[in-house]
């Protein structure tokens, strides 16, 4: 089994690229709606999913085509992909928990200056 250098480092540029997207976009709308690394994670499931099916259809293929895809179909070259998946949504899951707590720790109460004795006036960034 060689260890899935290419596809780990691509797929961990793709974390960087959905982390700093959607980075991008919260600091343009100044909330926190969007976790680049829950996204990424999302799509990394998905990718597994397709990819452990296209796996067992390749398996599945008759003798004469199965030397063609014996590359792709084996358990060790689902394994590699396994483990460069799995990497970066491990990476993924703690920057989203990262992420997490750091917007509920944003939530400032706005500041509220004393002007007379009888008016309060609050200044909002």
């Amino acid at each position: 089994m060689n260890f899935p250098w290419f596809a780990l480092i691509l797929n961990s540029v793709l974390l960087g690229a959905f982390v700093f997207v959607c980075n991008t976009l919260n600091t343009a709308r100044r909330t926190s709606m969007l976790n680049g690394a829950l996204i990424f994670i999302g799509f990394c499931c998905l990718a597994m999913l397709l990819d452990f099916t296209l796996t067992f259809v390749f398996a599945s293929a008759t003798t004469s085509d199965r030397e063609r895809y014996i590359d792709l179909s084996s358990l060790s070259a689902c394994g590699e992909r396994a483990v460069a998946y799995a990497i970066p949504c491990a990476v993924a899951a703690v920057i989203a928990l990262r992420f997490r707590s750091r917007s509920r720790s944003s939530v400032e109460p706005s500041v509220t200056i004393q002007t007379s004795e009888y008016t309060q006036s609050e200044l909002r960034y």
